[in-house]
């Protein structure tokens, strides 16, 4: 259990952490703002002062650089690394005051509370109690703190690209202080239908495309969707197809030629998005074979499984039990930091406090006892990590 000066530590830390603004909204914006930098700065400030780590930076654009941190004594094989992002989704419609970090019923409210700061707060603050107490540890550890996660993983695509490797890795997020062995992957592409425009006064003379997308979301909605059933995950379920976005037309009155609709794709692990696609295609045009669609893949994101059976996933769900008696791992249907790391080949387990229900919602918060949770749990990886690997036998 953490004592008071413990759990003031690291209220405090976070809530300074959400003061600081690190919205990324889309890459335009956060490329112009250099969303991440001014968090940037802060940690490696406190990771150099507090911890004595040594901080690198690995850029994704100018101003927008990934940290890995790690203590420049240490020279074991093995290695792991607690992670957390940097950035934060927009703080458009919120109904709390986004970077107050206001304490009350217990919660703290702001941007970035639970999604994923309170993460990155927690990890740190077990770092500080390990250099208090001079622990030393058989792996490696580093501290790394990515950018780019809210608009697809580019910063952790962009860190393992330029050589960054460990055996394996804490990548947080909220989920309630459970570790997550496994994740849904994600593909996007945008389904077109072709028409013919014409006067809309003389709709005969044309072809309306959205009347064909029409078509199309009815095969998804009646056809394809229940027969995904059929594919089934014992932590993630089946995949899922969703409709997000339908635009097509350019004036009430004009037969549109084209129509549009965004398709959300969420993938088991191993499933590749290119087969996949095909497939949806194949059976689309055998079901609606009087219309003309064509498919274009705009966005993909691997999904991950790490092996329950390895000593890492042991080390961590052990971690887990003795702090919140969580001993079960668990599986999410979204996507994180770890796709592109678990692409990498580093065993990945998705850890942090809060509910993921609180992420990106215009009342975001983190209940503070998950703060203390997780800290708690950080803590006790690393005081295992003294007299043992975590990450091999």
């Amino acid at each position: 259990m953490l004592n008071t000066d413990q759990k003031t530590h690291v209220g405090g830390l976070l809530a300074e952490l959400v003061r600081i603004p690190s919205v990324n909204e889309n890459a335009e914006q956060a490329n112009r703002d250099r969303a991440e930098s001014a968090v940037a700065d802060f940690l490696e400030q406190w990771l150099t002062s507090r911890l004595g780590m040594t901080v690198s930076r690995v850029p994704l654009s100018p101003g927008r650089d990934n940290l890995v941190a790690h203590w420049p004594d240490q020279a074991a094989a093995r290695s792991f690394a607690l992670q957390a992002h940097m950035d934060t989704v927009s703080v458009r419609g919120m109904t709390v005051e986004p970077f107050a970090a206001e304490v009350r019923e217990g919660r703290m409210w702001g941007r970035g509370t639970c999604d994923t700061k309170g993460s990155m707060a927690a990890f740190l603050s077990a770092l500080r109690a390990a250099r208090e107490r001079d622990w030393r540890f058989v792996d490696k550890v580093y501290f790394v703190a990515t950018v780019a996660e809210e608009t697809g993983c580019k910063g952790s695509s962009a860190l393992t690209a330029a050589g960054f490797g460990v055996d394996a890795m804490i990548v947080g997020e909220p989920t309630m202080c459970t570790a997550v062995t496994a994740h849904k992957g994600t593909s996007w592409s945008r389904l077109t239908t072709a028409g013919r425009s014409c006067h809309a006064s003389m709709p005969q003379h044309g072809h309306n495309a959205i009347y064909a997308m029409a078509k199309a979301v009815r095969f998804i909605e009646d056809r394809f969707i229940p027969g995904l059933s059929a594919r089934q995950h014992p932590l993630l379920g089946s995949p899922t197809l969703s409709v997000g976005v339908i635009q097509g037309g350019v004036a009430t009155n004009i037969v549109p030629d084209r129509c549009t609709a965004n398709l959300d794709f969420r993938l088991l692990p191993g499933q590749d998005p290119g087969p996949w696609i095909e497939g949806f295609m194949s059976a689309l045009r055998a079901a609606v074979p009087d219309e003309s669609f064509t498919i274009e893949n705009i966005h993909n994101q691997p999904g991950v499984e790490t092996p329950i059976d390895t000593p890492w996933v042991r080390n961590v769900l052990a971690g887990c039990a003795r702090t919140s008696g969580r001993s079960q791992p668990a599986g999410v249907t979204y996507y994180t930091d770890a796709g592109p790391f678990h692409a990498a080949g580093i065993q990945c387990v998705v850890f942090g406090p809060g509910d993921i229900a609180q992420a990106h919602t215009e009342a975001e918060f983190l209940d503070l006892e998950q703060l203390y949770m997780a800290t708690e749990t950080a803590i006790e990886w690393l005081e295992a990590a003294r007299t043992r690997s975590l990450v091999a036998d």
